[in-house]
């Protein structure tokens, strides 16, 4: 939903409200029990996707230790319009399961617009999206998470060609392809 801008609408006896999706989660801060912006009185009536044509060309793609009921390692969802040249527009691109809320930044979009959806421009939109990502933990000890860094590359870059190719599910030989490439 932070990849296609959806908007989260709430209501309390105060009134009803409309949260970009963006805003909807926030970070731990002074209150880490409290994992969104929405007050405790506020009801979510619905959420709003903007009508765009991500249709043919988008994609959500979950890596995870279990087949079912397993958190994300790491998520990515990508969705892009191609103009009449076969260039990407209004590209989105989110990450989950790397930070306390959905990561997205404008610049790594920006570079995949107006661009040919080929891989080295996927490559190059991942490194951006990944620049400021940090491991947490010892570097080479129990519980690191280090190896989310190259995981998510790979799976940036994974989802964006499945997004291209149309490809709407991320179950069989298609997401095994990643952990192939990580020797896990």
């Amino acid at each position: 939903m932070a990849a296609l801008e959806a908007v989260v609408h709430v209501q309390s006896t105060r009134g009803a409200r409309a949260i970009p999706f963006a805003d909807f989660h926030r970070l731990p801060e002074g209150e880490p029990q409290r994992d969104a912006t929405i007050e405790a009185d506020e009801l979510i009536t619905h959420i709003e996707l903007p009508a765009r044509g991500y249709a043919q060309h988008s994609t959500y793609l979950k890596i995870r230790e279990r087949a079912s009921y397993a958190f994300a390692l790491v998520s990515v969802a990508a969705a892009f319009e191609l103009d009449e040249a076969g260039r990407m527009r209004h590209a989105r691109l989110a990450l989950g399961g790397v930070a306390h809320k959905p990561w997205r930044d404008p610049e790594a979009e920006a570079l995949l617009e107006g661009q040919a959806p080929e891989t080295p421009v996927f490559e190059r939109a991942a490194d951006v999206l990944l620049a400021p990502a940090r491991a947490w933990g010892s570097e080479n000890g129990p519980g690191t998470n280090a190896f989310k860094i190259p995981l998510a590359r790979r799976a940036i870059v994974r989802a964006l060609e499945m997004a291209r190719d149309g490809e709407l599910t991320n179950t069989g030989e298609l997401a095994g392809h990643i952990f192939q490439e990580q020797g896990a």
